[in-house]
């Protein structure tokens, strides 16, 4: 045998022995086609500082969010009908919020009054509603991230065109107090959108169509300046057609844990894939009820479960839920827990 063709050999039984050190994971439903009040358009999966869950689309209604835990049930209707939720985050409360018998606030992406709704929920459960960030250039929001540091929301948007071009989506930033915006830069469709626990890096996917056919899915990552919450030196994360040829499967939702791993989901594959920092798979998550996956987040009593939402494979006029437990805390239930009460 020649070298060249031994070093091809030993090249392919490297890769191959890799790729089945990869972590297959599978899911569990917990909410199933059956017994499901969500619509199939559910998104936006978030955590309380309580590990509570919740989503959008409950009653099959887009201005609607609901809880998937404790128990499904009805948590806001927007005050405004037209209105399109999409990303939810919770946000850890100030003392003098405590103080006030708040308990608790969140950011909502409003795709079509292109907005980020800001909701308070008093002690008596009673909430209130406002337009939170909003700008000219901002136009149907989709995703959203917070900076636990800088007390920034990060926010993506994408138009669904037949042929992406950039300015189809973007990146920008909205201050967490004032709620001023302002556009970061022009992409073509953003989606997935989040912070590593260290608040050095962000992520954000980026899609492209042509002739209505889905061609590109990448994923960037950027610097956080800590002083301001912008974002600097643009670099290439994962680039799916070169992973895997996935790069019709577009990605959808993306969260971190506490050790920096990054949580995607791939919407049309029923999956959730496991990247290290440094870009590599960790593991795959095989879901049980959902092939058209749209959001994640880490919740329950130990913040340890991975909720994975998205359209039921069997019904997708249904919204699924699984879950697979982990070994590792996520970002968001971390800070919450570490920071509420306490700025």
């Amino acid at each position: 045998m020649k070298l060249s063709n031994l070093n091809s050999l030993m090249l392919t039984v490297s890769f191959l022995t890799f790729s089945s050190a990869q972590k297959i994971l599978d899911a569990s439903p917990l909410i199933t086609s059956s017994n499901s009040e969500f619509g199939g358009a559910i998104e936006g999966a978030s955590v309380d500082v309580n590990g509570n869950i919740f989503a959008t689309n409950f009653d099959a209604k887009l201005f609607n969010v609901g809880r998937i835990t404790p128990s499904q049930s009805l948590y806001h209707t927007s005050t405004s009908l037209g209105t399109k939720f999409n990303g939810i985050r919770f946000i850890p409360l100030t003392k003098s919020q405590v103080d006030q018998g708040i308990k608790s606030v969140a950011f909502l992406a409003n795709v079509n009054e292109n907005q980020i709704a800001k909701i308070v929920e008093d002690k008596d459960g009673k909430i209130e509603q406002s337009s939170f960030c909003q700008d000219q250039t901002l136009s149907l929001p989709n995703d959203v991230a917070f900076s636990y540091l800088h007390d920034k929301i990060y926010i993506s948007a994408q138009n669904f065109t037949e042929d992406t071009v950039i300015g189809d989506g973007g990146l920008w930033i909205c201050d967490g107090k004032s709620g001023e915006t302002m556009k970061l830069e022009s992409f073509g469709r953003t989606n997935g959108v989040e912070v590593s626990p260290d608040e050095t890096t962000l992520y954000l996917s980026e899609a492209f169509n042509k002739d209505a056919k889905v061609i590109s899915n990448k994923i960037w990552k950027f610097d956080i300046d800590q002083s301001t919450g912008k974002v600097s030196n643009q670099a290439l994360f994962v680039d799916f057609e070169k992973l895997d040829g996935t790069q019709a499967i577009d990605v959808d939702g993306m969260r971190t844990d506490i050790d920096g791993n990054l949580y995607v989901t791939r919407h049309g594959e029923g999956q959730v894939v496991v990247f290290s920092s440094k870009g590599s798979i960790i593991s795959r998550v095989k879901l049980s009820s959902i092939i058209k996956t749209t959001n994640l987040e880490f919740g329950g009593k130990d913040g340890k479960t991975l909720f994975v939402v998205g359209a039921c494979k069997d019904d997708d006029t249904k919204g699924c839920v699984d879950t697979v437990q982990n070994d590792v805390l996520g970002r968001a239930f971390s800070a919450l827990k570490s920071l509420n009460g306490k700025r």
